[in-house]
């Protein structure tokens, strides 16, 4: 049985990175990179985010037994199947789970103006991932 509480749980942590990173915006591009305090707030924010949507996919997968995904990216073609989410917002989830490896794994060196253009302008996606979820388990 889906339990709501652990989803609307994980939505309100997300609401909450949102409005941390949405404060940020009046920030220059160049005070970002200059700013390290800036810049990590930001970087954790991001990542709890996505991090937020995984175990909110992951969640619903588990609880309605529809198998266990092989990556982060199955999750949201598996919420996409079952009609949870739309086929447009799989790539968008998807790219955002490899951002998310790159920031925890540091796989390479984080290109700042990437990050910037990110949350000045793709915060949104993380309320249209919301939005979907809150449609199919409203309370």
């Amino acid at each position: 049985m889906l339990k709501n509480s652990v989803i609307y749980k994980k939505i309100a942590q997300i609401n909450i990175n949102v409005e941390r990173l949405k404060s940020k915006r009046h920030v220059s591009e160049k005070e970002f990179e200059r700013n390290i305090d800036i810049r990590e707030s930001v970087l954790l924010n991001l990542q709890q985010a996505i991090q937020g949507c995984i175990d909110i996919g992951t969640h619903i997968i588990a609880d309605f037994g529809w198998g266990t995904p092989g990556s982060t990216a199955e999750i949201f073609y598996i919420l996409e199947e079952h009609k949870i989410i739309p086929l447009s917002m799989v790539e968008t989830m998807i790219k955002m789970c490899g951002f998310r490896n790159l920031i925890v794994h540091q796989y390479a060196e984080i290109d700042y103006k990437i990050v910037y253009s990110i949350y000045q302008h793709e915060v949104e996606d993380f309320e249209d991932f919301l939005n979907e979820i809150q449609i199919h388990f409203a309370p």
